[in-house]
C-alpha cells in the first residue's frame, strides 16, 4: 500500500515538473533576429551626349610657350641648333549640373569616368577624348598628349643674339550636356543636364625671332 501510493506521488510529481517546465519554455523571449541589411543601389551612367545651345560658346587666348635665347659672340655668323617642344600643355575637364536636376543625394557623380569633347571643326560638331574625365564639379587637369620635338637651325649674326619666344592658340570651350543616371536594381532613369567647361585643343603654334646686339 505504501509503495502504491509513493508510486502514485512520483508520477504526480513528475506530470507537474514536466508542466512546468514546459510553460517555462513558452513563456521564454524568442532570440532577437537581425534585419537583412539593405543592399546599396548601383547606379550606371550613360548616353552622356554634348551639344551647342544659347550661351554655348568657344574662347580663343593666346598661351605663350618657354622661350629661349641664344648668342654669338663671335666676329663671323654662328649656327645653333635649338629644340623645341610642348610639354606642360594640359587638358581641362569640368561640369557644372543644372540646380534643378536632384539625384540621389548619397550618390558621388565623381565616381563615374566619361569621355569629353575634342577637337572642333568651327561649327557644333567635335571629337571626343580617348581619355576619360570624371563626372565631377572640380576641374580636372591632364597632359594634353601633344608633344612633338623638333629641331630649330638658327642662324646668328656675329656680335648679336636672337631671342626666341614661342606661343599656341588655345580653344576653350563651354558647351551643354545630356546623360542619363541608371539605376540598375530597380531600372529607374534619371535625367542629368548642365554645361561642360574645358580645354578644348590647342592649334596654331608660332614661333618669332628677335635679334639684338650684345
Amino acid at each position: 500500500m505504501i509503495t502504491q501510493l509513493a508510486r502514485k506521488f512520483f508520477s504526480h510529481s513528475l506530470t507537474l515538473s514536466i508542466a512546468i517546465a514546459a510553460l517555462l519554455s513558452g513563456c521564454s523571449k524568442p532570440e532577437a533576429v537581425d534585419p537583412p541589411e539593405a543592399t546599396p543601389a548601383q547606379y550606371e551612367l550613360k548616353d552622356v551626349r554634348y551639344f551647342f545651345q544659347t550661351g554655348d560658346r568657344v574662347d580663343t587666348t593666346t598661351l605663350q610657350l618657354k622661350g629661349q635665347r641664344v648668342q654669338n659672340p663671335g666676329t663671323i655668323l654662328a649656327t645653333q641648333q635649338v629644340e623645341e617642344g610642348f610639354g606642360g600643355l594640359v587638358k581641362t575637364s569640368r561640369f557644372i549640373f543644372d540646380p534643378t536636376t536632384q539625384f540621389p543625394q548619397e550618390l558621388d557623380l565623381s565616381q563615374f569616368e566619361v569621355s569629353v569633347p575634342e577637337h572642333w571643326y568651327g561649327n557644333a560638331l567635335f571629337d571626343r577624348s580617348l581619355d576619360t574625365y570624371s563626372f565631377s564639379t572640380i576641374e580636372q587637369q591632364k597632359p594634353y598628349g601633344f608633344d612633338p620635338k623638333g629641331i630649330l637651325t638658327v642662324k646668328i649674326p656675329p656680335k648679336s643674339k636672337i631671342d626666341i619666344s614661342r606661343q599656341i592658340s588655345a580653344y576653350q570651350l563651354t558647351c551643354s550636356f545630356e546623360g542619363i543616371l541608371e539605376n540598375t536594381t530597380t531600372g529607374q532613369r534619371l535625367s542629368l543636364r548642365g554645361k561642360w567647361k574645358g580645354l578644348l585643343q590647342y592649334a596654331n603654334p608660332t614661333t618669332i625671332f628677335r635679334e639684338s646686339a650684345l
